[in-house]
């Protein structure tokens, strides 16, 4: 009898090892506010369930701000930024206020720190609410202006069961086509649904997320609409998007 108690313990004993180590993200919802401007507003709402594993007093997001580094030499030459601008908004808890710090990793990204270090998670699910403001994120063609955007990142190691974003530009302006991808860095997989709406776009990925895959939104409408101050940096953005050929001069 002793014997198969022990196997019992043991089995449970195991069972809630798994439990433990079985963190995840819930659901990753982005609602991404494009303003006439030119920059973007982002709030990220990540839910996730914590259980004192890799997630005990809190998350980080790591958000890459360096220019396509094909280009770097071109930019530096006609003197315009080589980063993108970024600021963090707010930072929340379950609704409330969350303690948060910044610092600089890689070639130019950012990492937000969210959490405090004397603050121990217990496990459950928690809602983190993540607001920012970022700019140079668009690109301008003669046929259409665009929006292409990595909704939730490939490093996060964590599965995710649910993926959406919203898109939403200004007021009098309205997409003409939304696609998108998903998977994993490089990866153009189709698991996803997007449609066009009065004020933007929306998609959501159709299956649960393996570690480190991601749903990329990319949302176009005419070009020309926005404040000419979106358009200042345009020299520079026509380059990444249509670089000269050899022996032309931009």
């Amino acid at each position: 009898m002793w014997r198969v108690s022990l196997l019992l313990f043991l089995g449970l004993a195991a069972m809630a090892v798994s439990a433990r180590a079985d963190e995840r993200i819930l659901s990753w919802h982005s609602h991404i506010v494009v303003e006439k401007g030119g920059d973007l507003v982002v709030t990220e709402t990540i839910t996730v369930r914590a259980e004192g594993d890799k997630i005990k007093r809190g998350i980080y997001r790591n958000i890459p701000l360096v220019l396509d580094d094909r280009f770097l030499p071109l930019r530096r030459s006609l003197g315009l930024p080589l980063t993108k601008p970024f600021d963090v908004v707010s930072v929340k808890r379950d609704g409330k206020k969350e303690n948060h710090r910044t610092e600089k990793i890689g070639q130019g990204g950012i990492r937000i720190r969210i959490g405090s270090a004397d603050v121990f998670l217990p496990p459950r699910a928690y809602t983190y609410e993540l607001t920012y403001r970022t700019g140079r994120q668009l690109s301008f063609k003669k046929e259409r202006d665009a929006l292409d955007w990595n909704v939730n990142g490939t490093e996060w190691g964590f599965p995710i069961d649910k993926v959406s974003a919203t898109v939403a530009l200004p007021e009098g302006i309205k997409g003409t086509k939304v696609r998108g991808y998903t998977g994993t860095l490089g990866e153009q997989g189709k698991d996803f649904r997007a449609e066009l709406t009065e004020t933007g776009a929306t998609i959501e990925a159709t299956r649960p997320f393996r570690a480190r895959e991601n749903l990329t939104v990319m949302l176009e409408w005419p070009p020309g609409l926005l404040d000419a101050a979106a358009y200042g940096n345009q020299t520079g953005q026509r380059a990444k998007d249509d670089p000269p050929s050899k022996g032309q001069k931009e």
